[in-house]
Protein backbone atom coordinates (compact mmCIF):
# COMPACT_ATOMS: atom_id res chain seq x y z
CA UNK A 1 0.00 0.00 0.00
CA UNK A 2 1.59 3.16 -0.95
CA UNK A 3 1.86 5.95 1.41
CA UNK A 4 0.39 9.80 0.74
CA UNK A 5 2.66 12.46 1.14
CA UNK A 6 1.98 16.63 1.70
CA UNK A 7 4.33 18.23 -0.28
CA UNK A 8 4.86 22.00 0.11
CA UNK A 9 4.80 23.82 -2.98
CA UNK A 10 7.06 27.39 -1.78
CA UNK A 11 9.86 24.77 0.39
CA UNK A 12 9.24 21.14 -1.10
CA UNK A 13 8.82 19.63 2.72
CA UNK A 14 7.40 16.69 2.13
CA UNK A 15 4.94 14.94 5.28
CA UNK A 16 3.34 12.16 5.64
CA UNK A 17 -0.81 13.02 5.05
CA UNK A 18 -3.02 12.46 7.94
CA UNK A 19 -5.73 14.24 9.87
CA UNK A 20 -3.88 15.76 12.78
CA UNK A 21 -0.60 16.63 10.47
CA UNK A 22 -2.95 17.66 6.98
CA UNK A 23 -4.94 20.32 9.24
CA UNK A 24 -2.08 22.71 9.79
CA UNK A 25 -1.20 22.90 6.51
CA UNK A 26 -2.40 26.05 4.07
CA UNK A 27 -4.27 25.02 1.03
CA UNK A 28 -4.43 27.22 -2.45
CA UNK A 29 -6.75 26.23 -5.21
CA UNK A 30 -5.43 26.91 -8.46
CA UNK A 31 -7.11 29.96 -11.22
CA UNK A 32 -9.93 28.54 -13.00
CA UNK A 33 -7.49 27.27 -16.25
CA UNK A 34 -4.26 26.46 -14.79
CA UNK A 35 -2.86 23.16 -15.91
CA UNK A 36 0.90 22.07 -15.01
CA UNK A 37 2.51 19.27 -13.73
CA UNK A 38 4.00 19.96 -9.95
CA UNK A 39 4.91 17.41 -7.21
CA UNK A 40 2.92 19.42 -4.93
CA UNK A 41 -0.36 20.14 -7.03
CA UNK A 42 -3.06 17.51 -6.27
CA UNK A 43 -6.05 18.00 -8.89
CA UNK A 44 -6.40 21.57 -8.65
CA UNK A 45 -4.80 22.19 -5.25
CA UNK A 46 -1.54 22.97 -4.00
CA UNK A 47 -0.44 23.20 -0.51
CA UNK A 48 2.31 24.85 1.93
CA UNK A 49 3.47 23.67 4.95
CA UNK A 50 2.80 25.41 8.53
CA UNK A 51 6.62 27.15 8.58
CA UNK A 52 6.16 28.80 5.20
CA UNK A 53 2.40 30.08 5.81
CA UNK A 54 3.17 31.09 9.62
CA UNK A 55 6.09 33.63 8.45
CA UNK A 56 4.44 35.07 5.40
CA UNK A 57 0.29 36.18 5.39
CA UNK A 58 0.93 36.98 1.96
CA UNK A 59 2.31 32.92 1.43
CA UNK A 60 -0.39 32.63 -1.34
CA UNK A 61 1.05 34.57 -3.93
CA UNK A 62 4.54 32.95 -2.77
CA UNK A 63 2.47 29.69 -3.74
CA UNK A 64 1.63 31.26 -7.08
CA UNK A 65 4.99 32.42 -7.67
CA UNK A 66 6.71 29.06 -7.27
CA UNK A 67 3.83 27.46 -10.06
CA UNK A 68 4.99 30.68 -12.80
CA UNK A 69 1.50 32.20 -11.86
CA UNK A 70 0.80 35.78 -11.55
CA UNK A 71 -2.00 36.74 -8.60
CA UNK A 72 -2.68 39.48 -11.02
CA UNK A 73 -6.04 39.32 -12.71
CA UNK A 74 -6.93 35.73 -11.14
CA UNK A 75 -9.68 35.09 -8.51
CA UNK A 76 -8.32 32.86 -6.36
CA UNK A 77 -10.07 31.04 -3.76
CA UNK A 78 -7.92 30.74 -0.33
CA UNK A 79 -8.71 28.24 2.31
CA UNK A 80 -7.63 29.24 5.78
CA UNK A 81 -5.23 25.91 7.69
CA UNK A 82 -7.02 23.94 10.11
Amino acid sequence: MSRLYLRCVICSRQQADGLISGASWGRLELPAGAVMDHPALVGSTVRACPSCIGGDPHWQHRALTTLGISAEGFSVRIEPAG
